[in-house]
């Protein structure tokens, strides 16, 4: 890779870290904002990537070795960011090129925004680098969240999924639109996109997207609609339910929408769903999108699933996706595993509650509700169900089919649990219950 090219990752990098903190969004989010107008090559943007994983895996055993050695010196967080943000690329291995070129370019493609302050340090980079200073070998994950592998998964386990979510790439998935157009038809446009879709052996119509030659022809896809990028979890959270056209469908805060077109499709645009959501922006943003995607049988409804809902709709399938805590994405978004606490899992626990006592309540007889978190731990899932299926006997368990990965914990044999160890996906809980009477 050029000189040029690799300056221009690291400064994506050093500028999506900065729009995540003042933005308080996910360095992904970060990312994206700031790639956009800047529309770099592909190699440029899978670069950049690597690095914001490997920072956010790393910074937390970097920063007190930097602090301690910066103590006294007059150096802003912009430069520590920038000295974190090298020092844990160099020590991952990757390929960075001469140090001295990379700094001179640096302050060529960051212009005005350049730290200056950084200079002085720029030895230390070398230096961690080279293993003359070392950083001790700490646990790249909380000890709370440490600990509460050791009980899910055992010792040994528990450090192989961390091994993993530290050193392996996260899968991209994707759908295809078959509501426009056959799949033979959409596969051959993706082809010509120079996009390399493998099917996933496991469940129809969700493919592993193994080459994006140019990532611009990839976002052209995904916007006009075509191509839809879905984690495998949702997809067969979403599959599970086994959706017909004419059905009913009761979508549970639904936004920003990829679900829902995932119910869509499956209904091939025939029958209703009813899609809720707090956020009157994000309801707004929902709309758009299904129509744009070629939906017309969604109506959405702006309305706070903690308290009863405004209407009296009872629906076939009820699919509650309730905000989470997200530790079943510290693979995809590893800063994650440093800003979310146990309190965060008890608060979170406590809301999907009175979302899953409400929406139940919009369960016809005989009619299914699909729970499902990207968490895994125990109080947003297995225990949140224990405590709702002993206040409402009218509701069973029932199995989750296909059953793929593995069984829930505490006697939800029936429900599933996702790994991304084992599954190659977001960690994900998912839950069918039916109403008997």
């Amino acid at each position: 890779m050029r000189i040029e090219e690799t300056a221009e990752a690291v400064a994506l990098a050093f500028l999506a870290i900065k729009r995540h903190l003042e933005a308080e969004i996910s360095l992904k989010a970060g990312l994206y904002q700031v790639a956009k107008p800047r529309k770099p090559g592909v190699n440029v943007l899978r670069l950049a990537r690597r690095l914001l994983h490997i920072y956010a895996v790393e910074e937390n055993r970097i920063s007190p070795v930097l602090d301690e050695i910066l103590m006294g010196g007059e150096v802003t967080e912009d430069s520590k960011i920038l000295l974190k943000l090298l020092i844990s690329g160099l020590l991952a291995g990757l390929d960075l090129g001469d140090l001295e070129k990379l700094v001179m370019t640096l302050r060529r493609v960051l212009k005005s925004l350049w730290p200056g302050d950084v200079e002085p340090w720029i030895g230390i980079v070398r230096a961690i680098s080279r293993r003359a200073v070392e950083i001790p070998k700490l646990e790249n994950y909380p000890p709370w969240f440490i600990k509460f592998l050791y009980r899910i998964l055992g010792r040994e386990e528990a450090h192989e999924l961390m091994r993993f979510q530290d050193e392996r790439k996260p899968v991209m998935y994707a759908v295809l639109n078959t509501l426009m157009s056959q799949t033979s038809d959409l596969l051959s446009e993706v082809e010509r996109a120079g996009i390399d879709l493998e099917p996933d052996p496991r469940l129809p119509g969700i493919y592993v997207v193994k080459m994006v030659e140019q990532t611009r022809k990839l976002v052209k896809l995904i916007k006009r609609g075509i191509l839809l990028i879905q984690d495998f979890s949702s997809y067969y959270a979403v599959y599970s339910a086994g959706l017909k056209p004419e059905m009913r469908v009761l979508d549970v805060y639904a936004a920003p929408g990829a679900k829902t077109v995932l119910m869509g499709i499956q209904m091939r645009n025939r029958g209703l769903i009813v899609s809720v959501d707090s956020s009157l922006e994000r309801i707004s943003t929902h709309l758009k999108r299904v129509r744009k995607i070629g939906l017309k049988i969604v109506e959405d409804v702006a309305a706070d699933a903690t308290i009863p809902l405004p209407f009296n709709f009872k629906a076939d399938v009820v699919l509650l996706d309730p905000p989470c805590s997200s530790t079943g994405l510290f693979w995809r978004e590893p800063a994650y595993r440093w800003m979310i606490k146990p309190r965060h899992i008890r608060m979170f626990a406590k809301l999907q509650a009175k979302m899953l006592e409400n929406s139940a309540k919009h369960v016809r007889e005989n009619g299914l509700l699909i729970y499902s978190t990207c968490s895994i731990s125990l109080e947003e899932n297995e225990i949140l169900l224990e405590d709702f299926l002993k206040r409402h006997p009218e509701f069973k368990l029932a199995e989750v089919e296909p059953a793929l990965g593995s069984g829930g914990l505490r006697g939800f044999s029936e429900a599933r649990r996702l790994y991304p160890h084992r599954d190659l996906c977001n960690g994900f809980f998912i839950a069918k219950l039916v109403k008997r009477w």
